[in-house]
């Protein structure tokens, strides 16, 4: 007879509480809760309420979140605008919350490396031309239908010629691509593909005596098919400016290290960050969590014999001067890598100040009449900046609101007069809203230069999220997965509501990876 051999594999430590965490999940998920997901602060796992914001350390703790009157309001609140047949192909984890892409229901901390690849296209010694092609023309097989307004309408100068604009180089259905993206300290060229289009349209109020306010703007999801449900197609103008999504790393849009963010923060550090990017103090495990207390002190040993490890080998002399030397440059090196660690946890979204999470969509501008992004115009180095896909759709029409609420004040009005001197400056354009880039050409080191003070960008910021807030409690109720702004102030008494009116029609791309 022979014997049969047992062969146990064992791939890494269980985390028992984990997996029933995501048990519970899938449970709530299955219910209907989908935007409900797991995060992971310090050593916990906990739930996360996407729509209400809100944190949940224990399934007792959720349920009872699910059944609150908070969350019934917000949840009936949402129901409205971001639930429908067509939803936000989006996961950014304040607003969107389709999981569809989803790989692990448990979000990764900061310092994982488990990052997603994007595909890059080493960048040419000439410049690369990119060309927009008519991506209007795919939708109901029509061609020329919905053709973006020829107007740059940003006050600037900038010398744009016809034969370069933005789309793919072959001028077939593939990729288009983007030049010059920093990703990893290195300049490429980066592919993106189509997802999908929003249309921006907004209500107006008008009194008798012929005064006009927009009341309510916003942008319906409207995916590849740009004549879903009422809107048509060739009502709506193509903005000049697209949003290009990206799947969230530490390393994107900006110069970082290799091999800095392969030492994670000592283990002896008086902060803590858990990956949804909160600071604070390193706190004492209790008594009764005596896993999670081992676990630690074992990490602890393993770190500080690391540490001594490297000091001792940083003197191969053994001579004393060496070692004191070696010493004092490894404690520096130490403590910048963890300030640098710090700094790339931190990150947060400058529109709403949350952090933006790994593996999240996070999002920049690009402008589709040069091709180029946004914060291009801002600096030499390909370096761009990242947002909230949500909080940048807000935003890009935050700049609409700004442009046209300024052209209904002065339609009418004599151009005769003085000006105030101390005026702010007025959004003239769509914008980046943390450096004010807008992807003009620019010529040899001259870069452009921002035109709107500190103080006012961050009125403008705060404008469009309590402008969300009043959206929330009072949205245009639509056929489509919509988000937006409401201006409860704007409502002039004894007025009468007028019609929708479409305005502009906004690409959006997804980073191909």
């Amino acid at each position: 007879m022979v014997g049969k051999e047992l062969v146990v594999r064992k791939n890494g430590p269980v985390d028992i509480r984990e997996i029933a965490a995501k048990a519970t999940l899938r449970e709530v998920r299955q219910n209907g809760h989908t935007y409900v997901e797991l995060r992971r602060v310090g050593k916990r796992v906990i739930f996360f309420c996407t729509i209400c914001l809100t944190e949940c350390f224990s399934d007792t703790v959720l349920f009872d979140h699910l059944k609150g009157n908070l969350h019934s309001r917000r949840y009936a609140e949402a129901k409205v605008t971001l639930f429908g047949p067509m939803p936000w192909p989006f996961n950014d984890g304040v607003l969107f919350f389709n999981n569809s892409r989803e790989k692990d229901p448990l979000l990764l901390d900061s310092s994982s490396q488990n990052t997603r690849e994007l595909a890059l296209v080493p960048a040419n010694d000439t410049e690369v031309t990119s060309r927009l092609r008519d991506d209007s023309s795919s939708r109901n097989g029509a061609k020329g239908t919905c053709r973006g307004a020829n107007a740059h309408g940003n006050g600037r100068t900038a010398s744009v010629s016809e034969d370069h604009v933005l789309s793919n180089q072959s001028g077939t259905d593939g990729p288009l691509v983007i030049p010059s993206v920093l990703l990893k300290d290195v300049v490429s060229d980066l592919p993106v593909h189509l997802l999908g289009y929003g249309n921006i349209a907004y209500r107006l109020w008008e009194a008798s005596k012929g005064s006009k306010k927009i009341s309510k703007i916003w942008c319906a999801w409207v995916g590849q098919d740009g004549s879903h449900g009422l809107d048509e197609c060739d009502t709506y103008e193509q903005s000049d400016f697209a949003i290009v999504n990206f799947s969230y790393t530490i390393e994107l849009g900006r110069k970082w290290s290799s091999d800095d963010q392969d030492l994670p923060i000592s283990a002896g550090s008086f902060f803590v960050i858990d990956d949804a990017g909160h600071r604070g103090k390193r706190r004492k495990k209790s008594f009764s969590d005596q896993e999670a207390s081992s676990e630690e002190s074992n990490e602890q040993s393993s770190s500080a014999h690391d540490n001594s490890q490297a000091i001792i080998t940083g003197s191969p002399t053994g001579t004393s001067h060496n070692l004191q030397v070696g010493l004092l440059s490894t404690k520096s090196m130490r403590r910048e890598l963890r300030k640098q660690k710090r700094l790339a946890a931190e990150k947060a979204c400058d529109i709403c100040g949350r952090p933006m999470l790994l593996e999240k969509d996070v999002a920049t501008l690009l402008n589709c009449k040069t091709g180029n992004l946004a914060c291009s115009s801002r600096n030499s180095s390909g370096a761009f900046h990242l947002f909230h896909t949500s909080c940048l759709v807000h935003w890009t029409i935050l700049c609409q609101y700004e442009m046209l609420a300024d052209k209904i004040a002065s339609k009418g009005k004599s151009n005769r007069g003085r000006k105030a001197k101390n005026a702010p400056k007025k959004i003239t354009s769509i914008l980046c809203p943390e450096c004010q880039g807008t992807g003009i050409h620019v010529e040899g080191d001259e870069l452009e230069k921002p035109t709107i003070s500190l103080s006012e960008m961050f009125r403008y910021k705060l404008k469009a999220i309590e402008a969300h807030k009043a959206w929330m409690k009072s949205p245009e109720v639509l056929e489509n997965c919509s988000t937006g702004l409401h201006f409860p102030a704007e409502q002039i008494e004894n007025s009468e509501e007028q019609e929708v009116i479409p305005l502009k029609s906004v690409a959006f791309y997804a980073a191909d990876g």
